[in-house]
């Protein structure tokens, strides 16, 4: 088969390719594959032309998503590469149909990746997932609270307590798209960077919260990054965004790339930068859209038997996904949402159904990341079903939108 797995001894092919497809070095590939990164050579894979030779590698890793206060395993697609000598020959993109039809057999629900080109992604069945509000604003707009007087510069003593608080912050309902994550990130991505401030709120004796950030600062610059901010509750948010806006004699500016439903758009005095003109009107720019990672529904009855559904949706549909990739996917099935579950069965053994839907793999894993209505799909002629069965979809695949704290990003 052209897609397969490698043996240790062809690392250097792997790295050979993606150097050159990236423009960078081979040696730091190599040293990252032979245990100094995230992944070893097991996780690499490449894609032979009809001759046996190499032409392609990807790296592929397995994590645990949260999604409505459960989780769900996902195949983490990256660093897929074809060299220039080798490109607009099928390569990529046969070799990405191994890809599925391997994590189909493995029965994984879904798998997540960022893009080159969202447009050649959402020809191999995968949906936007991810548009992010990134801030850029003065740090005087920022709320003040009294909470901020429990906050406090976290040391290395904080460690356990701060994993705990994100593994517990990963299963509240509204925080989906966040990523089990290993001691390689948590050592390499977080602890190891020496340009990396971190505070962090505790009280009763528990850490309820964090802020991780950079701060830069000169003549021509000033300002402060959030990289990574957690809580579990209420008050650790007030103490931490009040200790954010304490940076303020050092840092003009606070730059935040976060999830669309951050509540802190809405604590800011202003939310908007008066000395920057409107786009129309009296509109001015709060925050730019930005798009993120991508979504792939891979095994679909695993994919709906394994998500959390809102509760209080209690309906029956029946779905006809058109899936050229995934044969296996194109079957109708029939998905029984009851008190927070799904229970999925083949179609043909179902009479009576509630609701029918149409629609293809790409817009099916936008509606499943919760980005999508069934409603806007239809729209835009990318779903066929009435206007109860929408309503009713739109509410059972409702979720809050999906973020990834760059210390995961891959």
């Amino acid at each position: 088969m052209p897609y397969r797995s490698i043996v240790e001894s062809e690392i250097p092919v792997v790295a050979g390719i993606q150097a050159r497809a990236f423009r960078g070095e081979a040696a730091r590939y190599e040293e990252s594959y032979g245990g100094g990164g995230r992944m070893d050579w097991r996780e690499l894979r490449l894609f032979d032309d009809d001759a046996g030779r190499p032409v392609a590698a990807l790296s592929l890793l397995s994590r645990r998503m949260s999604l409505n206060g459960g989780e769900l395993d996902a195949g983490l697609v990256a660093s897929v590469a074809v060299p220039p000598e080798h490109r607009r020959r099928g390569y990529g993109r046969r070799m990405m149909q191994g890809l599925l039809e391997e994590l189909h057999g493995q029965r994984t629900p879904v798998s997540l990746l960022f893009p080159f080109s969202t447009a050649w992604y959402r020809g191999l069945g995968y949906g936007v997932a991810n548009y992010n509000w990134h801030l850029d604003l003065p740090i005087r707009l920022m709320p003040d609270f009294a909470e901020r007087l429990a906050v406090r510069r976290a040391t290395a003593e904080d460690g356990p307590a701060i994993r705990v608080c994100y593994e517990a912050a990963r299963r509240i309902p509204d925080n989906n798209g966040w990523l089990a994550r290993g001691d390689w990130e948590w050592q390499k991505r977080l602890w190891e960077k020496q340009d990396l401030e971190w505070l962090l709120f505790e009280a009763d004796g528990e850490v309820e919260g964090y802020l991780v950030y950079t701060l830069t600062w000169g003549q021509s610059e000033a300002f402060t990054e959030v990289k990574e901010w957690v809580w579990t509750s209420s008050r650790a948010w007030q103490g931490l965004a009040g200790a954010l806006g304490s940076l303020g004699d050092q840092a003009r500016t606070v730059v935040y790339n976060t999830a669309r439903h951050d509540p802190l758009l809405h604590a800011l005095s202003e939310p908007y930068d008066w000395n920057r003109p409107p786009v129309a009107f009296v509109f001015f720019q709060a925050a730019k859209l930005v798009s993120g990672f991508m979504l792939r529904v891979v095994h679909l009855q695993e994919a709906l038997s394994k998500r959390r559904y809102p509760a209080h949706v209690n309906a029956d549909f029946w779905l006809e996904i058109n899936d050229p990739q995934l044969a296996a996917n194109c079957q109708p099935v029939y998905l029984a949402v009851r008190e927070g579950n799904g229970n999925v069965a083949p179609a043909s053994a179902i009479r009576n159904t509630q609701y029918a839907i149409r629609t293809n793999i790409s817009t099916f894993s936008e509606l499943y990341a919760g980005l999508l209505s069934a409603q806007q799909a239809r729209t835009m002629g990318r779903l066929e079903g009435d206007d109860a069965a929408c309503a009713a979809l739109s509410a059972a695949f409702a979720a809050a939108p999906l973020h990834m704290w760059p210390a995961d990003w891959f």
